[in-house]
C-alpha cells in the first residue's frame, strides 16, 4: 500500500466514525455509547491529519 492509500484509508475510516457518532446521536443512543463513539471519531480524525501532516512534510 502506497503512503497516498493509506493517508486515503484513513480518511475513509475518519468518515465513518464519524457518521457512526452522527446515526447514534440520532437514534438518541446512550450517552456512553454516543461518548464512546466520539472518542473513536476523534482519534480516527487525529490520525488522518498526522498522516496528511507527515505527507506535506515530504
Amino acid at each position: 500500500m502506497t503512503f497516498e492509500q493509506t493517508i486515503d484509508l484513513a480518511e475513509l475510516q475518519a468518515d465513518m466514525a464519524f457518521e457512526a457518532y452522527l446515526a447514534a446521536f440520532d437514534e438518541d443512543s446512550h450517552p456512553e455509547t454516543l461518548d464512546g463513539l466520539e472518542t473513536e471519531a476523534l482519534i480516527a480524525r487525529s490520525r488522518y491529519d498526522d498522516l496528511r501532516n507527515q505527507g506535506l512534510g515530504h
